[in-house]
């Protein structure tokens, strides 16, 4: 299955100080085993997820020039799509399932995020 426009997805964005990396490193990794047990590629059954990617990268003082030094702060990104509602509400029935996950991704959000765009249509895609 291919993204288009009219599916689901959620992107989130933190800043999150050098010093508490690890925290948001085992966080990650946790949510990544969680979607690798609980999500399909394909198939008919829901959650299908279109795309599972996480970003990490050191926040620069200036982000159009690589020479502008650090902030001391890492930048992270979760994005992920679904076909439609179903399966975007599936994967939410799912995370909030596993207490532990869930109450550190809330911390974790309610310290860290800059930006979340949570359930929103897919406005724009290669096909």
């Amino acid at each position: 299955m291919k993204i288009k426009k009219g599916c689901i997805g959620f992107h989130v964005a933190f800043v999150v100080p050098n010093n508490q990396i690890d925290r948001m490193d085992s966080f990650l990794k946790t949510h990544e085993n969680f979607m690798r047990e609980t999500h399909h590629l394909d198939g008919e059954i829901e959650p299908i997820v279109l795309c599972y990617a996480t970003f990490k990268s050191p926040e620069l003082n200036n982000p159009l020039d690589p020479n502008s030094g650090e902030t001391g702060n890492t930048l992270y990104g979760i994005t992920e799509i679904y076909n439609g509602p179903e399966g975007a509400g599936a994967h939410m029935n799912l995370g909030q399932q596993r207490e532990e996950m869930f109450s550190e991704l809330v911390a974790l959000t309610n310290e860290y995020c800059v930006s979340g765009i949570l359930g929103a249509p897919v406005i724009g895609a290669m096909n």
